[in-house]
């Protein structure tokens, strides 16, 4: 049984000149009272900061003394609850730190001579307690950026004036990173943000964060095996309804999957599914085009918590996140429904099947389970993929190399459907490489890529999208990834990178406002290289960009690497992780394809 640590902070009575709070003790008191209540089962050691207690000094020793006892059968949770601000970063920071700012928290002490506490600091923190393997989950309902200390409005902003003056190296956990260098370490978590950095973090009208709010409001209503990606779903749902221009954000950092078991890190088995909800434009499901729905799309309508078939339903109108749908049953304005297709137009391609006759409909009746499978019974020259019967084996056969991907054993159908799994995952892969809309109003000049990769004269040579071919005899290849935003507003960023084992990691999602220089958005540092292993003589990986004026949902775009044969994949070594825009619905990609040989 997992024991939980928790760490909560929560500062109201902040010292002069820094605004007083009102419901950041609220917070805490809700997430102890939560956790007391419903994991009551599992041992809890919690530990709870208030006020003068939350100073600089006692929360890092609370990591280091508290949730450093965690192992890797155990789980942790930090909470912050308080103004957040930003802060001019020490200047050898500037390599790896695009905007030039640290996003702090305003501990109890921090104002007006003391130290904020910097997202650089949490870094090392989350890795020294990381080093042991737990499960942990990070909440932070304060600001990530702006200024002004009040809104006019009858709420309160989590928000303290930026400082204006300049970290030194040597503050940073008194003097980390002047002994060790600038590389921010990496840990592995689950991150909740109550807004986005462009946003406040507001309080509610009874008393609390609005987003810690929802979010207990939201677990005491649904089961405990809830997933990481639906929590968050639901949870935004209450917070963006009251249209504050707050929405709530999560990043998965390291090695970790959103469709896990909250305050668990079990997988959850249930298949990813999309949200409906009632809306001012009617029932809106949260995928569109970039997901490849579009009107020609059914649906299978599921009532929250539930695992029947409620009714069917048919999307009439899309756009890059959204569908508009329209059912076949009424339905409830104030739930929250779940959405299956049942079909997806135009599969990426068909599968050539050569098998004896009396499987061949075996083979149809577990594919009309997956919307990415379709099966050529003629095997034209043209499918790239094939199955042969081989004596007791069927042999998925990749055409271009003659490459035997997979094997199946004739006599266990468990084993066809594992393959016919993987062919459909093959799908969506190719439905995710090949993604791109032609339609949109965004010109490709709206932004500027750079991919900067070091030639064999030590100098960052800049590429463009596009097919990239360097020799590389596994020495370790350095790059930097550059974006320039010339659109009129702020665009969102997503980074996915696939790979030969039709993986797909998204590995940054964030919002870039415009700029008149490029802004770093990923690379720069030791471990951001491009290599290819010695027992591997080419590869092909690429890095896909979607572009975006709505925040996309990165979850949608994570598979986990198929294994199959003796196949290996160079590893690329990358490591793993808005304000209301005037136009909507807008999105476009590109695209790198790095191709490496020796």
């Amino acid at each position: 049984m997992k024991t939980i640590y928790a760490l909560l902070v929560g500062i109201d009575n902040y010292p002069a000149p820094t605004p007083k709070l009102s419901g950041s003790k609220s917070d805490v008191t809700k997430i102890k009272t939560y956790l007391e209540k419903n994991f009551n089962d599992r041992p809890l050691h919690i530990k709870t900061l208030m006020d003068q207690e939350a100073t600089y000094d006692s929360v890092i020793d609370s990591f280091r003394t508290h949730l450093s006892q965690a192992t890797a059968d155990d789980v942790i949770w930090f909470h912050y609850s308080g103004h957040g601000s930003r802060q001019l970063s020490a200047p050898e920071f500037t390599t790896v730190n695009s905007g030039g700012k640290d996003e702090t928290l305003v501990l109890y002490d921090s104002r007006p001579s003391g130290i904020d506490l910097a997202d650089k600091e949490l870094a090392v923190l989350f890795n020294e307690i990381s080093l042991a393997n737990p499960h942990m989950l990070v909440t932070l309902d304060c600001c990530h950026s702006g200024s002004g200390t009040r809104g006019a409005d009858e709420y309160t902003k989590r928000l303290s004036v930026d400082r204006g003056d300049k970290r030194t190296i040597d503050t940073y956990l008194k003097g980390y990173y002047q002994t060790r260098g600038t590389q921010i370490p990496e840990a592995k978590y689950i991150f909740y943000a109550a807004c986005n950095r462009f946003q406040s973090a507001k309080e509610s009208f009874t008393g609390g964060g609005l987003f810690t709010d929802n979010l207990i409001q939201t677990l005491n209503k649904s089961n405990k095996d809830i997933s990481y990606a639906d929590l968050l779903i639901k949870l935004r749902k209450g917070v963006v309804k009251m249209k504050w221009d707050q929405d709530p954000q999560m990043e998965i950092f390291g090695k970790t999957n959103s469709y896990t078991q909250f305050l668990d890190g079990s997988l959850v088995k249930d298949a990813p599914k999309y949200a409906v909800s009632f809306t001012d434009a009617g029932w809106s499901m949260e995928a569109g085009q970039i997901l490849g729905i579009t009107d020609e799309v059914n649906l299978d309508i599921y009532p929250d918590q539930s695992k029947e078939i409620l009714t069917q339903a048919k999307v009439s109108k899309t756009s890059s996140i959204h569908s508009i749908i329209s059912s076949a049953t009424d339905l409830d304005q104030t739930a929250i429904y779940w959405a299956v297709p049942r079909n997806l137009p135009n599969t990426p391609f068909e599968v050539g099947l050569q098998v004896e006759e009396q499987y061949i409909n075996t083979f149809t009746k577990i594919a009309s389970q997956f919307l990415n499978v379709k099966f050529d019974l003629q095997d034209d020259d043209h499918d790239p993929f094939i199955i042969k019967q081989n004596n007791d084996y069927f042999e998925f056969i990749k055409k271009e190399k003659n490459e035997i991907l997979f094997k199946a054993n004739v006599k266990h159908e468990q084993a066809l459907t594992e393959l016919i799994k993987n062919i459909d995952q093959i799908g969506t892969w190719t439905r995710f490489f090949s993604l791109q809309n032609n339609k949109t109003i965004l010109s490709p000049s709206s932004s500027i890529f750079s991919l900067e990769i070091m030639n064999d004269a030590k100098e960052f040579v800049s590429h463009e999208p596009g097919e990239i071919k360097m020799k590389n005899d596994g020495s370790r290849t350095p790059y930097k990834f550059w974006i320039k935003n010339q659109f009129t507003q702020p665009l969102n960023y997503c980074l996915i990178y696939l790979n030969e084992k039709y993986g797909a990691t998204p590995i940054k999602n964030d919002t870039l406002e415009k700029s008149a220089t490029p802004v770093l958005f990923w690379g720069g540092t030791e471990n951001d290289v491009f290599q290819l292993p010695q027992d591997i003589d080419s590869s092909t990986d690429t890095l896909l960009m979607i572009i975006s004026t709505e925040r996309i949902n990165e979850n949608n775009f994570a598979l986990t690497d198929l294994e199959f044969g003796e196949i290996q994949t160079a590893n690329r070594l990358i490591g793993g992780l808005i304000p209301n825009t005037k136009i909507k619905g807008e999105w476009y990609t590109t695209r790198f394809v790095i191709k490496l040989d020796r």
